[in-house]
C-alpha cells in the first residue's frame, strides 16, 4: 500500500468533517480512535478491531452508539466496515484515503483527494473575515492626515481652527478613541468633540442673569446692565 501522509490525511479528514453536517462527535472520536490504530499498524490496508479497545479510546460507552457510528461512516465513505458474527474473530476496517464530500450519497460518490503538501508556514491562519474586519475599523479609527480632517470639518461648516485642534489632539492620544461614549470611528469622534466645544463655550462666554440680576437688586440706578462695557 502506498505510504500514507500522515498529516495530509488528518487535516484533509477533518477539514471534510467541518463541512459535513452529518458528522457528529461521536463520529469523529471513533474514526479518531480507528485512525490512532491505523497509524500505530503502520497504515495497513485492513485493521482486525477490539470493540472494547476502541470504544474505551473513543468514549463511546454504549454499544449501540458505536456500531450506529461505525456504520455511518461506512455509509458515508469515510471508511469500509466488515462485521464479524463470529466470537472469536474480530470485526475488520479499511480506513479510505479519498473523502465523501458533503451532501453526496453512497450511490454518486464524489472523492476528494488527499493533499500531496503540507500548507506552508507563511499560510495565513487568521480567517479573511477577521482581518477584513480589523482592516475596515483601523480605517474608521483614524484619519489618513490632517488634510482628510479639515476637509470633514469643512463639509460639516466647522471651523478650521477646531479640525486643527481635533487632529493634534487625538495625534498625540494615537487616535485611542473614546471607548465609554460606543465611538468606533473619528468622524463619530469629531461631532462629540465639536459639540463639547460649543457647549463649553456657551456656558463660560455667554452672560449670566443671575449675576445681572444681583448687581441690580444693590443698585436703584436705571443702569442697564445688559450694555456691554
Amino acid at each position: 500500500m502506498e505510504t500514507v501522509n500522515y498529516i495530509s490525511h488528518l487535516n484533509t479528514i477533518l477539514e471534510t468533517f467541518n463541512n459535513d453536517e452529518r458528522i457528529k462527535q461521536g463520529h469523529i472520536t471513533l474514526y479518531l480512535a480507528f485512525f490512532q490504530l491505523w497509524n500505530r499498524k503502520f497504515f495497513k490496508e485492513t485493521l482486525t478491531i477490539n470493540r472494547e479497545l476502541i470504544m474505551e479510546r473513543a468514549k463511546i460507552k454504549s454499544k449501540t452508539t458505536y456500531h450506529n457510528h461505525v456504520r455511518d461512516l461506512d455509509a458515508w465513505g469515510y471508511l469500509i466496515y466488515y462485521p464479524s458474527y463470529h466470537p472469536s474473530r474480530g470485526s475488520k476496517i479499511k480506513i479510505t484515503r479519498a473523502c465523501i464530500k458533503s451532501g453526496t450519497t453512497i450511490g454518486t460518490q464524489e472523492v476528494q483527494n488527499l493533499d500531496n503538501s503540507v500548507p506552508e508556514p507563511s499560510q495565513n491562519l487568521v480567517s479573511s473575515y477577521k482581518l477584513k474586519t480589523k482592516e475596515n475599523f483601523n480605517k474608521l479609527a483614524r484619519p489618513k492626515n490632517e488634510l482628510v480632517v479639515l476637509e470633514f470639518f469643512k463639509e460639516n461648516n466647522w471651523p478650521a481652527i477646531e479640525g486643527k485642534k481635533f487632529y493634534a489632539y487625538y495625534e498625540t492620544k494615537n487616535w485611542k478613541l473614546s471607548r465609554g461614549l460606543n465611538i468606533q470611528n473619528w468622524k463619530e469622534n469629531a461631532k462629540n468633540f465639536v459639540e463639547k466645544g460649543i457647549i463649553i463655550k456657551a456656558k463660560y462666554t455667554s452672560p449670566s442673569s443671575d449675576y445681572v440680576d444681583n448687581l441690580r437688586k444693590y443698585d436703584n440706578s436705571d443702569k442697564d446692565y445688559g450694555i456691554p462695557l
